[in-house]
C-alpha cells in the first residue's frame, strides 16, 4: 500500500533528522530514493484531481453565466410585459381591473427625487464620504528601490504551479 502524503512527509523529517544527527550518507541515500518515487506518484495523483475538479469549476462557472444571461433575459421580458399591461389600462382609462384570478391597480409609486445638476444643490445636502486606500503598488515599487517605509514590509510567498 502507498503511503499518504503526510507519511511521506514524516519519512523525509526522519531522513533529514539523520542527517542533521550525522548519519553516514549511505544509511538514508536509499530510502531518500525510494520515497522520491513515491512523492513524485503522489503528486502526480493529486494532480489529476485537481485537475479534474478544475475542469469541473469551469463548467459550474459556464453554467453560472448562462443561468444569469438567462435570469436577465426574463427580468427583461417581466419588465416589458408589466409596462404593456400599464400602457393598456391606461389607455383605456381603467386603472382598476379585477378577474377571476388577479386584481390589477395602476397606483402611484412613493415620490423620488431627479436631480438635473448637482451643483446646484446647497452643501447642507451633500454627504461627503471619505475612503481610504493604500496605493500598494506604489509602495512595494518603492520598497523595491531601497526606500524604507513605516508599517510596511515585502513579502515573498510561495506556491505550487502545476504543468
Amino acid at each position: 500500500m502507498m503511503a499518504n502524503i503526510y507519511e511521506i512527509l514524516d519519512k523525509y523529517k526522519f531522513i533529514q533528522q539523520l542527517i542533521e544527527d550525522g548519519t553516514p550518507e549511505e544509511a538514508f541515500i536509499e530510502a531518500l530514493n525510494a520515497i522520491d518515487g513515491e512523492l513524485a506518484e503522489k503528486l502526480e495523483n493529486y494532480a489529476a484531481v485537481i485537475k479534474n475538479i478544475e475542469s469541473d469549476i469551469n463548467g459550474i462557472k459556464a453554467e453560472v453565466d448562462r443561468l444569469n444571461e438567462r435570469k436577465k433575459a426574463m427580468e427583461s421580458s417581466v419588465k416589458r410585459m408589466k409596462e404593456n399591461m400599464q400602457t393598456a389600462m391606461i389607455e383605456t382609462g381603467q386603472t382598476k381591473v379585477k378577474s377571476e384570478k388577479f386584481s390589477f391597480n395602476v397606483q402611484k409609486n412613493p415620490p423620488s427625487l431627479l436631480v438635473h445638476d448637482d451643483t446646484l444643490i446647497p452643501q447642507d445636502y451633500i454627504k461627503v464620504e471619505e475612503v481610504k486606500t493604500i496605493d500598494k503598488k506604489a509602495i512595494l515599487a518603492e520598497l523595491k528601490n531601497g526606500a524604507e517605509i513605516n508599517g510596511v514590509e515585502i513579502q515573498q510567498g510561495e506556491s505550487i504551479r502545476i504543468r
